[in-house]
């Protein structure tokens, strides 16, 4: 039986030309928006990071926080840099990044621009007072409460288009747009920062081995997970789940498919989790701490060189 995942989708769970693990999800990262908000302020769906820049400005006037980030995870901080990295350097990036952590060379300017372009972003304002401390749930809470314009996470929380839990008002109007493109980038929005985050294995000295086994067997025929999680708003599976589409999907379930569909290039695995335990936990602790002034971006960039030598 074919299991129907998406081209690229076993990258992540493969090493030397042997499986490891099987992919659960389909991921990307992408700004959702309060689109009544928007259109109060007068304020158009940013093609370019300066039409961003200049949204963060007239948000900020009127008291409203830009962008809702969750900086006490790390991890999103990491991937809003390796979105940037995409939009300087474009489809070849993920090659690109892939060789920097694996040789620690980290001289391609991208880095610098990138690093340089976050920096710039928080200097304006763009997230929330405190953002390095704040959890997953709160930034969740800023963008489904009113306060925040923005929110930047990933498509799994698709699902906010549904949840009677969040206003009426609120969940009608969210929409979602990718990492804009930036001056003299090489990148499109239509490159992606998606990969296909979550999954499965078996250890090999397992007790229950062969139970396992037959459970992921039977997950990951298509009319399982790939229907029910489509079905329920959850995520976009590893799996070509299109013959699954019921035609009563949210728009934004269905702007999040039209993405994936319509990718220049995806980044595949981000370049936080694309090393050792020890480089995850470096490049995220680096991440926070260049996002809140503690860091020079060589300090940054020079942090990541050593983690993968160590």
């Amino acid at each position: 039986m074919s299991y129907g995942f998406i081209q690229g989708a076993l990258d992540g769970f493969s090493k030397d030309g042997k499986l490891y693990g099987l992919a659960r999800n389909t991921d990307v990262m992408a700004f959702y928006y309060n689109k009544s908000m928007f259109e109060k302020y007068g304020v158009k769906v940013p093609e370019t990071y300066d039409d961003l820049l200049a949204a963060v400005n007239t948000f900020k006037a009127a008291g409203v926080i830009p962008v809702s980030m969750d900086g006490s995870d790390k991890w999103p901080l990491s991937i809003y840099i390796n979105a940037l990295y995409q939009q300087y350097n474009g489809s070849s990036s993920s090659k690109e990044i892939r060789e920097a952590v694996k040789t620690g060379d980290y001289s391609n300017e991208a880095w610098t621009k990138s690093l340089d372009q976050l920096k710039k972003s928080i200097d304006a304002g763009i997230f929330q007072t405190g953002f390095e401390t704040t959890d997953y749930a709160t930034s969740m809470n800023l963008f489904t409460n009113g306060q925040a314009a923005m929110y930047y996470m990933g498509s799994w929380e698709m699902s906010m288009a549904t949840n009677e839990n969040i206003p009426e008002e609120i969940r009608n109007n969210i929409g979602v747009f990718n990492m804009p493109a930036v001056e003299g980038g090489k990148g499109t929005k239509t490159d992606l920062t998606a990969w296909n985050g979550g999954g499965h294995a078996v250890t090999a000295n397992s007790k229950v081995k062969a139970e396992a086994i037959k459970l992921l067997n039977y997950m990951y025929q298509p009319e399982n997970w790939s229907k029910l999680c489509w079905e329920k708003g959850v995520c976009m599976s590893a799996q070509n789940f299109s013959q699954y589409l019921t035609g009563k999907e949210t728009a934004l379930q269905l702007e999040f498919v039209d993405k994936v569909n319509h990718a220049t290039s995806i980044s595949g695995v981000t370049f936080n989790d694309l090393g050792t335990n020890q480089f995850k936990t470096v490049s995220e602790d680096a991440s926070v701490e260049f996002a809140i002034g503690q860091l020079t971006a060589k300090d940054f960039t020079d942090k990541l060189a050593g983690a993968m030598k160590k």
